[in-house]
């Protein structure tokens, strides 16, 4: 294994220059150590080893200096689709294995080993702190990354021995090489779905957030009509001021226009100003609620539900009910406009003129259940179809003047869910999946007036809704939720038995808070470990694990199956992966001929999945073919 480490003037995108290297060799057990003289010898060496059957292997090299040394000494070094498996990245490692790492910070914190800014980190500083092996300091420094001097080298020599210790650590540790092999597979291919991009309309997109400008004037102008000035401070003159009309001593109340944006303002308008207080505890923010709340003395939680609520009660004023519409509509505005113009990963600073793409970042194991997180820009926050605004968002969002194929798993959290029922009901749950109407089934289970209140039920259920949540679902209260919970466990016996297998597995004994634990994880699909922090919540870890597993598996598959027939990924190539969220991919397709190929493909790819983990119900997908993401979804 050669662990290395390069350092160059810049991120990939602008990267020109690698200035130096170092290689650790671990089978010889030397470092090797090359300047801007010399730098090409240890590309040879990294090359020649990959050739050979070699791996290769550092932090962070699949995202950067891989593709940066391709980019910079093309002749030089490339790693084929082939090669991938020779590759170690200790980033995609520690994710994995220490996809808890909020709780074990605690400890190094506790203990001082650990600065507060790098609690959760996987960068390579961090690891370097936990291990007692620091990074130097040198690229804290102005200006440390124009020009080569010997102390970059000595640098760059000390992150490679911090990620020396960081492997052999990982190494030391048995763990599932399914989910090892899975994790490299997805890190490789969202690597290269950064570097692809999604295609987006830029002049679409300043069109719109000027619509929606204009539209937030009006319904503030409406707003500040509506609502008179708020006390602001008040003033104690220290002299008299004939022309102001000041005495001394004499406190004036100041007056400020009401902020739309400012939760705390719409607050005191409905409470302070209206005395409107609404009758329903779930709208108030209470940490821990005691058996009879005053509602008076918690805050008014004005989100969305509650403004919604506002408008339907008939306790409310209806010009109170108006403000409440209008207030929502606003907040609704303000956040699409921080999505697109506005806020700190806004869509139109993330726009790269140069492609005319936005490269989205994807964590692939960012979650504890193995769930991908996104970044710069969130995409899996782009508003769907069915929101304020959210077709002409996603229209936005499309692959130039080449066909776009999305696809998604179909009803994939009741199909993991049957999975796992299927020891328990001989697979009764999933035939009524595929041939029945499962949505009917829960909600004759469940005691529901509605079938759509049966969609809302099951997944809030799955998601570890309390009693309260759930008795929402059909107008009532906790007491209810608990009547509704109880009837259906009853009357789906496998879910049940489900519940306590789990809980089983991780729980000794269990006195109201007080848990004594047996284990503090599940095994997932693949063999990873998912970390339990709580015996309320292992049965949605265990299911959204699941989900996103299986969408691993299957955005792998799919890829592998387009390249086996020939085709060739990248936007020089036939088909780009522009997006996966959760449990749909977007790809950019050359041709419409392609993209029903990849539609295909991707179907039997799922069906790999299923058979890849010996899923215990059959898994299928739906693809729609179109120019934009919102024909897409």
């Amino acid at each position: 294994m050669l662990l290395f480490d390069i350092e160059t003037n810049g991120l990939l995108k602008e990267v020109n220059t690698v200035f130096c290297m170092s290689i650790y060799d671990t089978e010889a057990q030397q470092m090797h150590r090359y300047d801007p003289e010399t730098v090409g010898d240890g590309i040879r060496f990294l090359q020649e080893t990959l050739d050979n059957g070699g791996e290769i292997g550092g932090h962070n090299v699949i995202a950067y200096d891989i593709p940066a040394l391709e980019k910079v000494y093309p002749k030089l070094f490339h790693v084929s689709y082939e090669q991938h498996k020779q590759v170690v990245d200790t980033l995609v490692l520690a994710r994995l294995f220490y996809s808890n790492i909020d709780t074990i910070d605690l400890g190094y914190m506790k203990s001082g080993k650990l600065p507060k800014m790098f609690y959760k980190s996987q960068k390579l500083m961090a690891w370097g702190y936990r291990l007692g092996i620091l990074k130097g300091t040198y690229g804290e420094q102005e200006d440390a990354w124009l020009a080569y001097n010997p102390e970059m080298l000595e640098y760059n020599e000390q992150d490679v021995w911090v990620t020396k210790a960081l492997y052999e650590k990982l190494m030391s540790q048995p763990y599932s090489k399914t989910a090892i092999t899975l994790e490299h597979q997805v890190a490789w291919l969202m690597a290269k779905q950064e570097r692809n991009g999604f295609k987006f309309d830029i002049e679409g997109a300043k069109k719109l957030a000027e619509e929606l400008e204009a539209r937030q004037a009006v319904i503030q102008a409406s707003l500040l009509q509506k609502i008179p000035e708020l006390p602001d401070k008040v003033f104690v003159p220290k002299r008299d001021n004939k022309r102001l009309g000041y005495k001394k001593g004499a406190p004036i109340q100041r007056y400020k226009p009401f902020n739309p944006n400012s939760r705390q303002q719409i607050e005191y308008v409905f409470r302070t100003m209206y005395g409107y207080n609404p009758e329903n505890v779930d709208l108030y923010d209470i940490p821990d609620m005691p058996d009879e709340p005053n509602l008076k003395d918690y805050r008014l939680k004005m989100d969305d539900e509650t403004l919604s609520f506002i408008q339907k009660d008939e306790a409310c004023p209806e010009e109170l009910k108006a403000i409440a519409g209008l207030i929502q509509e606003s907040l609704m505005l303000k956040k699409r406009l921080g999505q697109i113009k506005d806020g700190s990963n806004a869509w139109l600073d993330a726009y790269d003129p140069d492609d005319g793409c936005i490269h989205g970042r994807v964590v692939p194991n960012g979650a504890v259940s193995g769930r991908a997180t996104h970044s710069s820009p969130n995409v899996a926050q782009v508003p769907h179809v069915g929101s304020p605004y959210g077709a002409e968002c996603r229209q936005l969002w499309n692959a130039g003047d080449w066909w776009q194929a999305g696809i998604d798993a179909c009803g994939l959290e009741l199909r993991c869910l049957a999975h796992f029922m299927a020891p328990y009901d001989d697979g009764k749950y999933a035939h009524t999946i595929l041939n029945g109407d499962i949505h009917t089934m829960n909600q004759q289970a469940a005691g529901l007036p509605e079938r759509n209140q049966a969609k809302t039920f099951i997944y809030a259920f799955l998601y570890g809704a309390g009693d309260a949540k759930i008795g929402k679902i059909i107008g009532g209260d906790a007491t209810e939720g608990k009547a509704i919970k109880r009837k259906f466990l009853k009357a789906t016996p496998a879910i049940k038995s489900l519940r306590d297998a789990v809980q089983n597995t991780l729980v000794q004994t269990e006195r109201g808070r007080v848990v004594h634990w047996k284990r503090h994880y599940l095994r997932g699909l693949d063999g990873r470990l998912l970390w339990v922090r709580s015996p309320h919540s292992a049965l949605n870890l265990l299911l959204q694990s699941a989900g996103a597993l299986v969408c691993k598996k299957w955005i792998v598959r799919t890829e592998e199956r387009l390249l086996a027939r020939g085709l060739k990924h990248g936007w020089d190539g036939d088909f780009a992966y522009m997006a996966w969220v959760h449990d749909e991919i977007q790809v950019a397709c050359r041709t419409k001929e392609i993209a029903k190929i990849v539609v295909k493909e991707a179907q039997e790819a799922m069906r790999d999945a299923q058979e890849f983990f010996k899923f215990r119900m059959q898994l299928d997908t739906e693809g729609i073919i179109g120019k934009n993401w919102c024909d897409c979804h």
